[in-house]
Order: structure tokens, then sequence, then C-alpha cells
């Protein structure tokens, strides 16, 4: 809570621009007129599980559920009175567990610092620099090897090449393939590391 709280209050400036860009394609307008949210009831989650494996929806309640995750979970926009960019601010993050699908990362410190510099490069968010910065404190030596010289790359490289992530209406694709996902965003996946 006290991590969204600070995100709420430091986003407001770099959230204009997310929503002005939302605002400048139809996929955004549609999902900024209607504000949908990712609820366990808005993506029928049991349906999810009976997917295909390979599929996004599968894959991405494998990785729910894998983690003991539910989407009901993601904290609310508290501290914004502006409703549009309050809403931006929740899409963010709730599409954030379906980038550790995309990216292939798992909820590990060493994946989500990785994630958060990926995401500071998409978004520009402050909470994301700040975590993505901080959140390397947390890393062993080794961790911080990779993470400097396989991940940081990788972030920086995939953030700004990648379309807007924001505007995408993952709820409609839930029975694509990862990989169909992945080209229609030209997302690159994060390099996999043999452990």
């Amino acid at each position: 809570d006290l991590v969204a709280g600070f995100g709420d209050v430091t986003a407001e400036l770099v959230l204009h621009g997310m929503h002005k860009k939302m605002n400048s394609t139809p996929a955004g307008r549609e999902l900024l007129k209607h504000k949908p949210l990712i609820t366990e009831d808005s993506l029928s989650i049991h349906k999810l599980r009976e997917l295909p494996k390979g599929t996004f929806g599968r894959e991405y309640m494998n990785f729910m559920d894998d983690h003991g995750y539910s989407p009901d979970e993601r904290t609310i926009v508290r501290f914004m009175t502006n409703k549009e960019l309050a809403y931006t601010m929740a899409r963010y993050r709730q599409v954030h567990d379906f980038w550790h699908v995309l990216s292939g990362l798992p909820p590990t410190v060493l994946g989500e610092v990785a994630l958060k510099c990926f995401e500071f490069r998409v978004t520009g968010l402050p909470v994301c620099g700040v975590g993505g910065l901080l959140g390397q404190v947390k890393l062993t030596t080794s961790e911080l090897s990779t993470f400097h010289g396989v991940y940081l790359p990788w972030a920086l490289r995939a953030g700004g090449s990648c379309d807007d992530l924001l505007s995408f209406p993952y709820e409609q694709h839930l029975t694509s393939s990862v990989d169909d996902v992945r080209q229609k965003l030209n997302f690159e996946p994060a390099p996999r590391i043999s452990s």
C-alpha cells in the first residue's frame, strides 16, 4: 500500500502523457471510454484454466495460480481525484501480471527489478524507476551481475521498441497464443538465464 501510495502521488505529470497516448489510438480510446477492470469475474478465470496450453489466458492463469495471485488483489488508486488519470494508473497496475507472462520474468526479486526497469522505459512512472533502482540493493552479487549484463539492456531495448502496451485490449486476446500476443505488441521476451 505504501508503494502504491507513493506511485499515486508521484505519477500525475507522467500520467497526463500516458493518458494522452492512450487517447490517441482507437483501442486506447475504447478502454478509456468503458474503463474495464481486470478482475476474476471480468476474466472468467475458471474458463481461462480450461484453455489450451500456450494460450495467453491459460499461461496467465498458470502464472497467477503458481504464485497464489489474484487479479482482485491489485491495489486500488486512492490518492488521485482525476478519474481519467486514476483509471490510467489502475490499468497500468492491472496489466503488470500480463507483462510478467509476456516477458517470461518470474516474480522473484531479480525478475521484479528487471520488469520495473522495463516498465519505467515503457511508462516513465517514477515508482517504476525507483523500484528498479532501489530493488537492486536486494540482489546478490551474482544477480546484480546478471541484471546489469542481461536484464537491464533487455529492459531498455524491449521497453523502447514495443507498441503501446497500455492501450492493448489484453482481455480480447486471451485465447490467442502467447507468441501471437507478443508479435502483435512487438514485445521481446526477456532472455532466459539457466540457473
